[in-house]
């Protein structure tokens, strides 16, 4: 089957899947049960905690949950976290399209702190070379994420279920989405 793969922020790629104008998207986490016109592919491809990073100096600013009511926290625009996260509402969001504005708007001291998976955002910072100036904070979330590989259900994939989940556990199965991400954030640091 030919793809084409479409470079565009979160939030974005959301809406176009719901519309039908894109037929697969990664990363969504499946929020309840009820079926909507996406469809989740299971089993989940990816289980994933979210992680706090702040400026070397500022370490001590982030060592609880409460102190992230008095910082600048950047997140991904239409993104979900976890639960107390997501329900706070006295928090102080700057949403962004991308980890590398998160990276840099913390370095210059726009934000004071922003949240992404450590396993993307740990490659980005080396590769920027700002390990030794950004780091993990104090405080870290417990929770654990799990997510999906989606289809709309206005896609001519939907009546293909049954081989993109087989195609699914074959990709976990061989380690190709850890891969995958892992040179997705790579190039990104060109």
């Amino acid at each position: 089957m030919e793809i084409e793969i479409l470079p565009m922020p979160f939030a974005r790629r959301i809406k176009e899947l719901r519309q039908g104008n894109l037929d697969l998207l990664v990363g969504l986490q499946r929020e309840d049960d009820e079926q909507d016109e996406v469809v989740y592919i299971a089993p989940s491809y990816e289980t994933l905690r979210h992680t706090f990073f702040v400026r070397k100096p500022d370490i001590d600013q982030l060592v609880n949950f409460n102190d992230l009511r008095t910082l600048r926290i950047g997140v991904t625009r239409n993104a979900k976290y976890f639960e107390r996260f997501n329900r706070e509402t006295e928090l102080i969001m700057v949403p962004v399209s991308t980890l590398a504005q998160k990276v840099a708007l913390l370095q210059k001291g726009r934000i004071d702190t922003f949240i992404h998976f450590q396993e993307s955002a740990l490659p980005l910072i080396r590769d920027m070379g700002l390990q030794d100036e950004i780091v993990l904070a104090q405080y870290q979330p417990i929770e654990v994420n799990n997510y999906y590989v989606t289809i709309s259900q206005n896609s001519p994939l939907f009546k293909q279920k049954h081989l993109v989940e087989t195609a699914v556990r074959e990709a976990i199965a061989n380690g190709e989405f850890a891969t995958i991400r892992r040179e997705h954030y790579l190039s990104l640091a060109d």
